[in-house]
């Protein structure tokens, strides 16, 4: 502590400046991320407690939940930004590649069928996750007719769920699963996707 009347080194008051200036920021968080945040906070509540209702106004995608016992956030990464138009581009060129996934798989040999059978799982899931997504759009802003130029924005969201109870075993189990969410214009963030990192499909653009 300095004694009265002394004063600070003068390399001392920018460092303590500095410091407080630090301080400062990491006790901000900037609107947009923390109603991100806020919103995987709530839903990852609603698979928890099993409300059906909330999850029906908070999520696009179909989740069991009868062995969720709780999650919390463990990364938020940076959002992505695309149109209205480009969302529907997407999930078009995905539905192509499903059905032509599929119609190889229907054809395959023994040697093939394994990895032609893994290539339709794929885009399967790319479908239905930009289905998703589109379901997204209209829920966060119901009261919107959303123009092709509309700006959409998603972030991808690391979670840690806690699985428990019967199905489980004596000991609840902690995975990490990535969390994909949607907001339009002036709308609410909504969840449209959320995976093992060892099932997701990794889809372009959301």
């Amino acid at each position: 502590m300095l004694e009265a009347g002394r004063r600070a080194p003068r390399s001392f008051v920018p460092a303590l400046a500095a410091a407080l200036l630090l301080l400062g920021g990491c006790a901000r968080e900037a609107p947009d991320r923390r109603e991100a945040r806020l919103a995987a906070e709530r839903y990852l509540a609603a698979l928890a407690d099993k409300d059906v209702a909330a999850l029906a106004r908070r999520a696009t995608c179909v989740v069991p939940t009868a062995s969720i016992r709780g999650g919390h956030i463990l990364r938020m990464e940076t959002p992505n930004r695309l149109t209205n138009a480009s969302l529907d581009s997407l999930a078009q060129t995905a539905e192509q590649a499903h059905r032509a996934a599929d119609s190889l798989w229907s054809r395959a040999s023994e040697s093939n069928a394994d990895s032609l059978h893994q290539l339709a799982s794929r885009w399967r899931r790319v479908h239905m996750i930009y289905r998703n997504a589109i379901r997204a759009a209209t829920l966060s802003h119901p009261d919107t007719m959303l123009s092709g130029d509309a700006p959409l924005e998603t972030r991808e969201i690391r979670v840690r769920i806690r699985f428990g109870g019967p199905l489980v075993g004596p000991k609840p189990i902690d995975r990490e699963e990535i969390l994909r969410m949607l907001r339009a214009p002036a709308g609410t963030w909504i969840a449209f996707s959320l995976f093992l990192p060892v099932d997701d499909p990794m889809p372009d653009g959301v």
